[in-house]
């Protein structure tokens, strides 16, 4: 993978309006600039562009502060192919999760065109095949991270097939060792419960012919028992017919009993009837033969409220008469008292001195004052005697008026409540003689046909009670019948009770030489397992042997270490001008024991000096071996990942160095630049911006970082 160019928009430090960074103008460049300034930044936006991973724990904290979205292209260049990578990040809003976006396009005539996958997973995995190389693989190979270039030179020897291993990535061969161990010790856990299965089968297996004998004589009991069975049912079968019979008869005996209930129940209503209807034609024909006698007394009680007329007419005459009387002497007493208030008044006149006459008006004298006093008091007396007399005559007419005003209303009564009765008695009469006259022809008929209905219930009652009588003798037998029939089923039960018990004892023996068939092959099923899981578990050991730090491993390490000795033999020659040459051993034979031998990665160097350890150099000379051997392993890495090493991107800790060790890196960079298409080294120390052809200078802003070729 060639890098051709880098657009950053609001990715970490920088801001929405940095200029792209185009690779093809340099072949090793200085990216430099002031620690937090964005230098590792650039390279976390290629990083994030190709896998989606950078620095941060997450895509969110990438956004540069303050801004909504983010967004990176990158392009690059691959098998003689130009692509492009377009990754956007939207920050997440209330209610609103952020949107990832990814684009994955290839170049041709007409411009760029899409070859994205359905998913955003399905891009990534798209670019990774096409790199032949994952996130962890670039950094291990293609990224020289700071402070990494020593670490598996600096290892004790002991540690370094360690160190190397997970330089190659050999963790996986100890998770197959893990996965075959486990496995083994599954196949050795199912051995020991097959082995101890397959033991208790044998164990019961010897109950077989035992089995057997007893399904033989519980069969003979069962034959027993079904000739047994057999007899009992036929005398059921006997009896229970009889008993039928005898059922039947019960059942038209008691059809009897109901029907003579019926009938005696309709001979006693029809008798009612019959008596009902008997009574009502007497009473009509009665009613009718009396008809003309009550009439006549009607007759008679009129003619004699005749003549209670005729003397209530004569007590009214004299009520009348007596009115009269009482009402003259009323008029005349009141007359006579007006007479004798006249006389008095006159008589008060004359009691006055200058008294005049009441006639004439002439003054009367003493003696014509007495003369006609005397006159007047005279007649006074005699009104008032008449008076007396009208009163008392009046006191004796009002008694007598008020005796023959009792005597009227009592007559009155009498008369007009015997008029009324004799008059409700002839129209109730006359209704009743209607209703009969009417009523009887039809009382005379229903009377008829009720005493023939009576004489055929009565005919139906005693011809069901024959009946019943010889049905009742027949039935005398049924109660010893049901007695016999109770005692064979109670037999018949207890032959199916131990028949059933008998079958159930036959069914479980029988389950257990069908078990023993079951376990028969059963037995050979788990021997044949048993003989298989042997077979597992030492392919399994075999397996966890070979992929152990002594299997695979080792034998991938042992190839590996020719790799990577020509490879650093080739850089190290560049850079000392054939002085120094690298020496890996993977084994040390024991001082005591010439025999075995210790594993370990002595790492020798031989210059004009003769053969050294690694461990007696130091300096530049230190630096070179171990640039030269991260260089190797790099390249190593990237030939197993299938991926040509095109671009080195060195980010070591220039500032550990001294003037010497920066120069000697220098020199080593310089000296290896025609093997890499791309070099870019990061560094942040003023006096190497110069040292390298191209410088792309990173420097921080008010509004974020910007970049500058040049």
């Amino acid at each position: 993978m060639i890098p051709i160019r880098l657009c950053v928009t609001n990715f970490m430090c920088y801001g929405d309006d940095v200029p792209p960074l185009d690779f093809r103008s340099f072949h090793v460049a200085c990216l430099c600039g002031d620690n937090g300034n964005g230098k590792s930044a650039l390279l976390d936006a290629m990083t994030w562009a190709l896998w989606g991973k950078a620095r941060a724990k997450s895509d969110d904290e990438l956004v540069h502060l303050g801004k909504a979205d983010m967004s990176v292209e990158f392009e690059f260049a691959l098998g003689g192919e130009h692509y492009r990578v377009i990754r956007k990040r939207t920050r997440p809003r209330p209610k609103r999760a952020g949107q990832p976006l990814l684009d994955f396009q290839i170049g041709g005539d007409g411009g760029f065109r899409s070859i994205a996958g359905n998913s955003i997973r399905e891009t990534e995995q798209r670019i990774v095949e096409i790199l032949r190389m994952d996130y962890d693989t670039f950094t291990n190979s293609a990224y020289l991270l700071q402070g990494h270039a020593d670490e598996f030179t600096k290892k004790p020897p002991s540690q370094r097939k360690e160190v190397l291993a997970s330089v190659l990535d050999l963790s996986r061969y100890d998770d197959l060792e893990d996965l075959a161990r486990k496995r083994a010790r599954v196949s050795q856990d199912r051995e020991m419960v097959l082995a101890s299965e397959v033991k208790a089968i044998d164990d019961e297996l010897l109950h077989r012919d035992e089995y057997q004998g007893q399904l033989r004589e519980i069969r003979d009991v069962l034959d027993e028992l079904d000739r047994e069975r057999k007899g009992a049912e036929d005398r059921v079968h006997v009896l229970v017919a009889r008993k039928s019979e005898l059922d039947a008869g019960r059942q038209q005996r008691d059809d009897a009993d109901r029907r003579i209930r019926q009938a005696r129940e309709a001979v006693a209503s029809f008798e009612a009837q019959v008596k009902d209807r008997r009574q009502r034609v007497e009473r009509h024909e009665k009613l009718l033969a009396a008809y003309d006698g009550e009439v006549g007394r009607i007759e008679t009680r009129l003619a004699e409220l005749v003549k209670t007329g005729e003397d209530l007419a004569g007590k009214r005459d004299l009520l009348q008469h007596t009115s009269n009387r009482l009402h003259f002497l009323q008029t005349t007493s009141a007359g006579l008292e007006g007479e004798g208030k006249e006389l008095k008044e006159k008589i008060d006149m004359l009691a006055q001195e200058e008294a005049r006459c009441p006639l004439c008006g002439t003054e009367l004298g003493v003696d014509g004052r007495h003369r006609i006093l005397a006159s007047y008091q005279s007649q006074i007396e005699e009104k008032r005697e008449a008076y007396k007399a009208n009163e008392a005559e009046a006191r004796s007419l009002e008694k007598k008026l008020a005796a023959l005003q009792r005597e009227v209303a009592q007559l009155e009564r009498v008369e007009r409540e015997g008029r009324a009765e004799c008059d409700r008695k002839k129209d109730s009469l006359d209704r009743e003689r209607g209703e009969a006259e009417d009523s009887l022809p039809g009382e005379r008929e229903a009377l008829k046909q009720g005493e023939e209905a009576l004489e055929r219930w009565q005919a139906a009652l005693d011809e069901d009670s024959i009946r019943r009588a010889s049905l009742e003798s027949e039935l005398a037998g049924l109660a010893e019948v049901e007695s016999r029939l109770a005692e064979a089923r109670r037999a018949q039960e207890d032959i199916a009770s131990r028949h059933a018990a008998a079958s159930s004892t036959l069914g479980r023996v029988q389950e257990k030489v069908q078990r023993c068939v079951t376990l028969e092959r059963s037995r050979q099923d788990k021997r044949a397992e048993l003989e298989r899981i042997l077979r597992d578990r030492e392919v399994y050991e075999d397996l966890a042997t070979a992929f152990g730090k002594r299997g695979i491993q080792a034998l991938i390490i042992e190839t590996a270490l020719p790799e990577i000795e020509e490879e650093a033999n080739r850089l190290l020659a560049r850079m000392t001008d054939n002085r120094m040459h690298v020496k890996m051993e993977s084994q040390r034979a024991y001082k005591s024991r010439r025999d075995e031998a210790i594993e370990t990665l002595d790492i020798s160097i031989s210059d004009e000096l003769g053969m050294r350890r690694y461990e007696l150099y130091s300096g530049g000379e230190a630096f070179r071996i171990d640039f030269a051997l991260r260089i190797a392993l790099s390249r190593l890495l990237a030939r197993r990942a299938g991926a040509p090493l095109s671009t080195l991107i060195i980010d070591e800790g220039f500032g550990t160095q001294d003037a010497s060790g920066r120069e000697k890196l220098v020199e080593a960079i310089n000296s290896i630049q025609d093997d890499f298409d791309k070099i870019l080294v990061v560094t942040h120390i003023e006096e190497l911006k110069d040292a390298f052809p191209t410088r792309i200078e990173v420097t921080k802003t008010g509004d974020g970082s910007t970049i500058e070729v040049g």
